[in-house]
């Protein structure tokens, strides 16, 4: 708001003046930071009585201590000349002193020694100016925070794959958590959520043992969820005072209602001194536990313990999870859910509401979208905003699934489903390009002068040079600026999310864009349009679910999935003679 109320035209000016200098810097000091280790530095001595060479300076804002004091005397002097008296600045002595003169940040010097006379074209390179110098304040600005905390200037943190600041073993936080115990596969080292972002490691150890000591407790929940209804339980009182049994305690989360508030009492005393005693070894209780056994076992079978009991911990506490939502929905504990044979809870009859005091929640499902229900989710009326209609005109493939309650906002649901689209054609171009790549059918080797790599398509893609990470990323922007001005800004004009107008002869009453592009005809039904339609969006769906498979096994094996299957002869079936293994 700094323009607001009270703002003179003295004050703007200021501002405009400023804004313009500092863009112009950042404009060049952008270029400074990636044009050194793209095109090379220059020969020869920076400083010669310091034996000093341009190559010993380092790109980046490490370069700021390198540079010797008289260089940055003359740097200082060079820039007081530019501005007294090669651009005669009379900008100087702030508020109340500077003159900005008609036009803030206007020399006379022109564009590149030239005047420009057409207004219009004038207006042009000056809003251009403005522009990349917002721009280049901003990029400057992530460079210099990323090159303090990576130790690496952006050329250099893209050739090395540093493409995050945090946790990778490079830079300022140089912790890396995935060469920590836990990190196996099939996923590795695997943090959806970002917990470790911007994280040390002491915050490690401290998520370390956080998940230590809830996956213990899960393992010890899921066994007394399912022990008393196997194998009895104890016989007595839990409580004489309340004349309460044992056996009267369920084994389900219902116990929680009936353990008396002593019990409970008990439990928190039991439980806090377990964990003052093991305040000096958080994480290790020894082997076996609580018996005093500290650092007893070798190294070797000691990580594999330890291994072991965090995955077992992981599996028990999305297990425990899944018997309480199940426990939840059925009213049921786990054995009694198997020996009903009430394994869905949804159907069958088992979980239907009662009359009784208990008043357990009716979760049976009534099937068919005449019934006001889903059709993906039989058991789940229709989402609000959805049609539940497969050839709805708009929006082919709706299903009445929408979990998240996107529909609602019926002024962005044409911008859902556009994205929808986008990410199914680009996931299935996607997974054919992973099919392609490790087929081995690429270009070789004029399209880059780095070796490529087939087997492992995450890999080859840090192997793409930046000149032609620069081409994918203009033509995308491009591709999406004419998306945006042709199809989404005209979803008004009655456009649909997605039309292209690829096919110009398509049986669309509808108005659609023009394709820039070379377009195709072909003479649909309107019925075989619809199905058309149709087998996209399905298509789409299945590629972004089917991608993101093929990722995440590429990122654990190291080796990219295909859709075609793998006809490599063993060497046993193609050679002749003794069969002995190579390499041997």
């Amino acid at each position: 708001g700094y323009c607001q109320d009270g703002c003179t035209k003295e004050d703007f000016d200021r501002r405009r003046a400023v804004e313009l200098k500092h863009g112009r810097l950042c404009m060049v000091a952008t270029i400074g930071m990636v044009w050194p280790d793209i095109f090379g530095k220059f020969d020869g001595y920076l400083s010669p009585s310091q034996n000093l060479k341009f190559a010993d300076v380092p790109s980046g804002i490490a370069a700021v201590t390198k540079v010797p004091l008289e260089g940055w005397l003359q740097i200082l002097l060079v820039a007081g000349l530019i501005e007294t008296q090669l651009l005669k600045d009379q900008s100087f002595g702030g508020f109340g002193y500077a003159k900005y003169g008609a036009e803030p940040g206007n020399f006379g010097t022109g564009y590149w020694g030239r005047k420009i006379q057409d207004p219009a074209e004038r207006k042009l390179k000056l809003t251009t100016e403005l522009n990349n110098g917002r721009l280049a304040m901003i990029a400057m600005s992530g460079m210099l925070i990323q090159n303090g905390l990576t130790g690496q200037s952006p050329i250099e943190q893209l050739t090395a794959g540093h493409i995050s600041p945090f946790n990778d073993g490079q830079g300022f936080f140089a912790f890396d958590p995935s060469a920590e115990l836990g990190a196996c596969p099939p996923l590795g080292y695997w943090d959806p959520f970002g917990m470790m972002a911007f994280q040390d490691e002491e915050k490690f150890r401290r998520n370390r043992e956080l998940e230590l000591k809830h996956g213990r407790i899960c393992m010890v929940a899921t066994i007394g969820m399912i022990v008393p209804d196997l194998f009895g339980r104890f016989g007595g009182y839990l409580s004489p005072s309340m004349d309460l049994k044992f056996s009267d305690i369920p084994c389900t989360i219902e116990a929680i209602y009936k353990v008396p508030t002593f019990g409970w009492l008990q439990i928190f005393a039991l439980a806090g001194a377990i964990e003052a005693k093991n305040q000096a070894f958080p994480e290790n209780y020894g082997y076996p536990p609580f018996w005093g056994r500290i650092n007893t076992l070798e190294p070797e079978e000691k990580q594999k313990k330890l291994l072991a009991e965090i995955n077992n911990g992981r599996l028990a506490m999305v297990a425990m999870a899944a018997i309480v939502a199940q426990n939840g929905a059925t009213g049921q504990s786990l054995v009694e859910q198997f020996t009903t044979g009430n394994l869905n809870p949804f159907v069958g009859g088992y979980a239907q509401r009662e009359g009784d005091a208990k008043d357990k929640v009716a979760l049976r499902a009534e099937f068919g979208s005449g019934a006001g229900k889903s059709t993906a989710i039989p058991w789940d009326p229709i989402p609000e905003g959805l049609s539940n209609d497969i050839f709805n005109n708009t929006y082919v493939g709706d299903v009445g699934f929408d979990p998240a309650g996107f529909a609602k906002n019926q002024r962005l649901l044409p911008w859902y489903r556009e994205a929808e689209l986008a990410h199914g054609r680009v996931c299935m171009l996607a997974v054919l390009g992973y099919t392609v790549q490790t087929s081995g059918a690429k270009f070789e080797p004029f399209i880059t002068r780095y070796p490529t790599d087939s087997a492992d398509p995450l890999k080859a893609a840090t192997q793409v040079p930046i000149v032609g990470w620069l081409q994918i990323i203009v033509v995308i922007a491009l591709s999406e600026l004419w998306r945006y001005e042709n199809v989404i800004s005209k979803y008004s004009q009655g456009v649909q999310p997605g039309d292209l107008g690829w096919n110009p002869t398509a049986p669309v009453s509808s108005p659609r864009p023009k394709w820039f592009g070379p377009t195709f005809t072909a003479a649909y039904q309107p019925e075989e349009w619809n199905n058309m339609k149709l087998r996209e969006i399905k298509h789409c769906r299945l590629a972004m679910v089917g991608f993101f498979f093929m990722v995440l096994r590429n990122a654990s094996t190291g080796e990219g999935p295909s859709l075609l299957p793998n006809l490599t002869t063993a060497e046993f079936q193609s050679s002749v003679g003794d069969f002995i293994p190579r390499d041997i």
